[in-house]
């Protein structure tokens, strides 16, 4: 690698692919069913393994030219050594970063949402709320009525 930016255009195609795999996630999240999350999840490990990999090359360049093997140390070579074209590939990839982040909060909401309505469901369904326990363990229901039945003789 002749200088450490080398790369960045990939982990700015990266970090574009996962900012899109985010996007779908949050399409699946909003809907009821969530079938593809799986494909999903196991796509956005093989993006964040893929820049991962990419800026561990960076820092480890960084520090054999006697930077902080860390953002700020790219930050301090771009701004003594990068070309207008590296520093706009770097500024692009803070843009995504963020989106990334954002993106990522926003789903954190949703599937903490998600998991509130399901726990609520299963409590309910295992009858450990007084306000849901609509069937005792016999399957009976355990909803006791006042008065006398409709229909009966």
């Amino acid at each position: 690698m002749s200088n450490p930016a080398q790369s960045l255009a990939q982990e700015q195609a990266a970090l574009a692919r996962l900012v899109e795999k985010l996007r779908q996630e949050q399409a699946l999240l909003s809907e009821t069913a969530s079938e593809g999350m799986t494909d999903l999840i196991g796509e956005k490990a093989a993006i964040v393994a893929e820049m991962t990999t990419l800026a561990g090359h960076r820092h480890q360049h960084l520090a054999s030219l006697g930077y902080a093997d860390d953002e700020g140390g790219m930050q301090q070579w771009m701004d003594e050594h990068g070309s207008d074209g590296d520093k706009a590939i770097w500024a692009a990839l803070f843009d995504l970063a963020q989106d990334a982040k954002e993106l990522n909060r926003l789903n954190g909401i949703l599937i903490g949402k998600k998991l509130s309505v399901n726990q609520s469901a299963l409590t309910i369904l295992q009858g450990k709320t007084n306000s849901g326990n609509f069937y005792g363990p016999d399957g009976q229901s355990s909803i006791k009525s006042v008065g006398r039945r409709l229909g009966v003789v």
